[in-house]
Parts: structure tokens; sequence; C-alpha cells
């Protein structure tokens, strides 16, 4: 783990806080070998480059996959948003984590 994304994590608001440290925890014991880096001001991990990322947005958490445009056909909750290559998901809560099916997403997109 990095600390400056523990640093990032703590500083956000206390429910949003409990999403990035269930959805860290997730893509930790879901894809061995990732490595957590701060970039851009916000978590990105590495998996064989850049892999994913989360952003504290108005809603929740934003989990970004930088190679989405690939994974929008097998996982459909994914949303271009206009963007050529990333994809993404706006989790608000953590029943979301497993109604989106976001385990099995981090093994595709990994």
């Amino acid at each position: 783990m990095n600390r400056k994304v523990d640093d990032y994590i703590e500083s956000l608001p206390d429910v949003k806080r409990e999403l990035a440290e269930a959805l860290r925890e997730l893509i930790f014991t879901t894809v061995p070998h990732v490595e957590e880096k701060l970039s851009f001001k916000i978590p990105f991990y590495h998996y064989v480059g850049m892999f994913c990322y989360m952003n504290e947005v108005a809603e929740g958490i934003d989990v970004g996959f930088c190679r989405g445009k690939d994974l929008v056909f097998a996982w459909p909750q994914l949303d271009l948003r206009g963007r050529k290559m990333v994809a993404s998901l706006i989790i608000t809560n953590k029943k979301q984590i497993h109604q989106y099916k976001l385990h099995d997403l981090l093994i595709g997109a990994a």
C-alpha cells in the first residue's frame, strides 16, 4: 500500500472513505501483485501498465478502467461518458460493489 494513497483516502468524507477502503481491499485481494500509486492526484492501480483508478465524485467513488472501451461489451454497467478509452462506473454504496460484479470486472480487466 502507498502512504500517499492512504492520505487521499483518509481525507475523504466518511461514506466515501468507507467505499474507497472497500474498493481498495477488493482490488488488492482480486488482482495479485497490483501496484498502487498516486497519479494525477488520485489512486491508480498498475498491473502490466495503468489498470484502473478510483476518484471521488459528487455521487460517490468513480472506478475507472484505463482500457475500459475493451470491456463495455462484456460489462455493460461501464460507461464511456464520451471518452475514447476509459470507461467507469460510480459506486455510491457497498451493495453496488456486488451488484455491479466488480470482482469479476477486475479479473476481466486484469
